[in-house]
């Protein structure tokens, strides 16, 4: 996998074959298997059905993958959008911040199905 078009897509690959105790092969397997993980719709149900506590753990869920995986601009779109989740949560915020969140991973995955 290209390092530079990973940089440009938001996936940090140094910092994510370190976390692979650099052993990139893997790491570029776990970041193919991301197009298979169910969290992203399952998000993407809860926040089109205003359930704030499923939207709470399907994005605290994706939140800790991306960030194991160093998909660094969608990760930080996913902290923003946990925290407007937590607790009580704030949905006009989430809602707010959702279609980034969804654009940024529809970027990811239109990358990743590039480099098969």
């Amino acid at each position: 996998m290209n390092r530079q078009a990973c940089l440009d897509a938001g996936i940090n690959y140094d910092e994510g074959v370190a976390r692979f105790v650099g052993n990139a092969e893997m790491y570029e397997h776990f970041l193919n298997e991301f197009l298979s993980d169910p969290t992203f719709a399952l998000l993407d149900t809860a926040m089109g059905e205003k359930n704030m506590s499923s939207a709470f753990q399907a994005a605290h869920t994706l939140k800790g993958v991306t960030g194991n995986l160093s998909m660094d601009r969608l990760y930080q779109k996913l902290v923003a959008l946990t925290d407007a989740l937590r607790g009580a949560g704030d949905l006009p915020q989430a809602e707010s911040l959702f279609p980034a969140v969804k654009t940024e991973y529809q970027h990811i995955c239109t990358f990743l199905t590039a480099q098969k």
